[in-house]
């Protein structure tokens, strides 16, 4: 008996039953551990338990205690696929630690799929050389000859398939773009999802799937709109009449440009006259853009916004030039205010003036239009006139200190706003916006005044009308707080 417990075999079976269970049970309270707590580090440990350890205990038992060669058959193939489970737990390990790990916004979250995957080669690779040099006791020479000439074949076969790769592997070292970055590669413009062996995938404005081969990529010049940032550079083309004032157009074009979503204030945007026709002016608006998707969304608001802000400011955008021939002027036909007229005469507050008073009114408004979306009034700046609503509808919102923006209410067709411009000195309180396109009767804040002189019903009305929309307004922000 004594003999027996001296024994190598019995020595090593008492170990190989112990440790084998301890570390059973070690791991799988890792796995435990690691399960509840979301970590990726538990399919590393069940790798380990169920694969290396395994083979490892395989391998320990027919050595030590059957007695088995190593040159044997037997235990070169037990301890391939030890091999082979290592290197199987390796890659794991190198995946949990540089990428599933890895911090959000650092290079290894933003390392592209290539570099991954030429990882995993070159550990295949490694192993695969240590089980033919060590396990098999091959001579690498030979085959590193024969692989040589295999290789110059296959070179020449998958001359292009190759060419991509290379390509990739260059930009992997030059990095000109990441994941989530929006390029341009000649007339293709899109957001990068996807870096592999032979490709670069984008995502372009229109929604589509683009694939572009690392060769083709290797060959054209490539516009990163996300560095150093993500502004890019708009360019808008706009002609003018001739007899149109150019400072004008120009302000017209910065300050359209300034309420349009989208367009950064900083870099502020500029506009230019840079060509002269026979009877209009060429003009170009240099905007900013923080978000390259919105590229396409930005030219269409703006563009109709441009054409709203012309009209109000009495700017024209010409048509093709056409000559017409007759034989006498055609007699112009007086502007019509009787629709006006009837519109003022159905607005609440003006309802005790006299038709004699809604006839200079109508006489002295403006006819004005805004695109939807468009803000009419901003809270916070002063107002000279007030506004009747001809057709459309606008809501009244107002933006707190913290930025947030409330409601306060609707307004359709009949209805004033900007009365509080009565109130000498006092801005807006809220801003003014359009739900859809609008119409509205634009009345200088002279011409209402001096009719209030005369009628001091109306002027109690309109006191009323601020009194009331005041109220409403405090009880939005009382409702804040």
């Amino acid at each position: 008996m004594t003999d027996l417990l001296h024994t190598d075999w019995f020595i090593w079976g008492i170990g190989l039953i112990l440790g084998f269970q301890i570390l059973v049970v070690v791991l799988g309270e890792a796995i435990y551990r690691a399960d509840r707590e979301g970590r990726p580090l538990a399919s590393l440990f069940r790798a380990v338990r169920n694969g290396v350890l395994p083979f490892l205990v395989f391998y320990v038992f027919l050595s030590k205690i059957v007695g088995l060669e190593a040159d044997t058959a037997t235990m070169r193939s037990v301890a391939t696929l030890f091999w082979i489970s290592v290197i199987y737990a390796v890659l794991l390990f190198i995946n949990v630690l540089l990428f599933e790990q890895a911090a959000a916004g650092s290079w290894r979250s933003r390392a592209p799929k290539l570099f991954q995957d030429l990882l995993r080669v070159l550990l295949v690779v490694i192993g695969a050389a240590i089980v033919l040099s060590v396990v098999w006791r091959r001579d690498l020479g030979g085959l590193v000859a024969a692989l040589g000439v295999g290789s110059i074949v296959l070179g020449l076969a998958l001359q292009e398939t190759l060419g991509n790769l290379m390509s990739g592997i260059a930009m992997l070292f030059e990095r000109p773009f990441t994941i989530g970055d929006w390029i341009e590669v000649g007339s293709n413009r899109g957001e990068v999802v996807q870096i592999n062996w032979r490709s670069v995938h984008l995502r372009t404005i229109d929604r589509n799937l683009l694939v572009i081969p690392n060769s083709a990529l290797g060959r054209e010049t490539i516009v990163n709109f996300s560095a150093p940032t993500r502004l890019q550079t708009v360019r808008v083309n706009f002609t003018f009449a001739l007899d149109d004032p150019p400072n004008r157009v120009k302000d017209m074009l910065r300050n359209t440009a300034l309420k349009t979503p989208y367009v950064t204030a900083e870099p502020r945007p500029k506009a230019h006259a840079v060509e002269f026709g026979n009877d209009r002016i060429r003009y170009q608006a240099v905007l900013c853009l923080d978000n390259p998707k919105m590229y396409r969304k930005l030219i269409d608001t703006y563009t109709t916004r441009v054409w709203y802000a012309a009209q109000r400011a009495g700017l024209r955008l010409p048509l093709p030039t056409t000559v017409e021939y007759q034989l006498k002027e055609p007699p112009q036909p007086a502007q019509d205010i009787e629709p006006v007229i009837r519109r003022l005469a159905g607005v609440a507050a003006l309802a005790d003036l006299e038709q004699s008073d809604l006839q200079q009114l109508a006489g002295q408004a403006d006819r004005l239009c805004f695109g939807a979306g468009e803000t009419v009034l901003t809270q916070g700046e002063m107002s000279e006139a007030v506004y009747v609503i001809d057709a459309g509808r606008v809501s009244t919102v107002h933006r707190s200190d913290a930025a947030e923006t409330s409601e306060v209410l609707q307004l359709g067709e009949g209805e004033m706003f900007g009365e509080t411009a009565l109130t000498r000195g006092q801005p807006n309180p809220a801003s003014i916006v359009a739900d859809t396109d609008l119409e509205l009767l634009r009345i200088p804040l002279t011409s209402l005044e001096a009719l209030l002189e005369i009628h001091p019903q109306t002027a109690h009305q309109l006191a009323n009308l601020i009194d009331l929309r005041d109220n409403a307004l405090q009880r939005i922000i009382a409702a804040k707080i």
